[in-house]
């Protein structure tokens, strides 16, 4: 085995980790709060890219977000873009979770899971309609041209790994100290431990719950923006990286964002290399060395490498 190959290789695939992982701790946060997992969670990541999209392009003829444009004076650069739709797709999610999610707080869990399907659908049929199922030229984030690289062990490590990895790192440990060093963390996780006794306690479960839902929106739309040049920027963009965003959350533990950080890059590696050093499972087939790990996983830990064990009495 060449080692300088193996090098560049996991090299090339930590991008997808990061992408991964920045889904994945999406959805175990969204999970941390309730319990249930948002099936919507990569289409609301691609509407928010494409707001960064239309506030990059400014006043374009056909293009659908004129007002926004107008109102929030576009174009802009692609710090700024990111940052505003950032924020916007954070504050809808909130109203999501405000207007579809609370209303059914008292209704099986089904019709929650059922109504973050319909949102997967309405909004995949609704950035169509605005914006077209062409795919959309978005600019890099990072300096990405060819010289834009790291030499290490003869390897190259290309620029924008490093700077999604940085802004990955730095948005995890924000979220940590959220939540450990801040009353709506400490309302979060008392919620997120038992939302029985934190509501006899007068903590406000249902407000808790929002903020999980605009965390967690944030963070997908920082990774869709992320991944707009990569993954190129068209409805579909975000729907196998919720595939593997499903798996790195499982492997590393459903309720768990240090999990699904390291589940992300565990998913990623194995969709990488084992294609590449297995002869009889090719690219075409890379899914499914990460399913497998994530059953093999779940066999011996069903709660995955670092999610939390219920304790049932008998």
């Amino acid at each position: 085995m060449d080692a300088v190959l193996l090098l560049q290789r996991v090299f090339d695939t930590l991008l997808n980790g990061a992408i991964y992982s920045s889904l994945a701790i999406a959805l175990a946060i969204v999970v941390r709060s309730t319990g249930l997992l948002n099936f919507a969670q990569g289409e609301m990541a691609t509407f928010s890219a494409y707001v960064a999209f239309v506030l990059l392009s400014g006043p374009t003829p056909g293009l659908s977000g004129g007002s926004l444009v107008a109102w929030v004076g576009a174009p802009l650069t692609v710090p700024v873009a990111i940052s505003i739709a950032v924020v916007l797709g954070a504050v809808a999610g909130g109203v999501t979770e405000r207007v579809l999610i609370r209303p059914l707080r008292h209704a099986p869990e089904l019709a929650v899971v059922s109504m973050t399907v319909g949102l997967f659908l309405g909004l995949n049929s609704l950035v169509e309609q605005w914006w077209g199922t062409a795919p959309r030229p978005f600019p890099p984030v990072f300096p990405s041209e060819l010289d834009d690289f790291l030499a290490i062990a003869g390897a190259r490590l290309r620029i924008s790994v490093v700077g999604t990895w940085i802004t990955l790192l730095a948005l995890l440990a924000l979220l940590v100290a959220v939540l450990k060093w801040t009353r709506i963390g400490l309302a979060f996780r008392a919620v997120s431990s038992d939302r029985v006794s934190a509501d006899l306690n007068g903590i406000r479960s249902g407000s808790v719950l929002m903020y999980g839902w605009v965390l967690a929106a944030g963070l997908g739309a920082t990774a869709a923006a992320l991944s707009a040049n990569v993954v190129v920027l068209e409805p579909q963009m975000m729907q196998r990286v919720l595939v593997y965003a499903f798996a790195a959350t499982t492997l590393g533990g459903l309720d768990s964002p240090k999990g699904a950080l390291i589940g992300g890059v565990l998913v990623a590696l194995a969709e990488t290399l084992i294609p590449a050093y297995v002869p009889f499972i090719g690219f075409e087939l890379s899914v499914v060395p990460a399913l497998l790990a994530m059953v093999a996983v779940l066999m011996v830990r069903p709660t995955g490498l670092f999610g939390t064990e219920r304790v049932e009495r008998a």
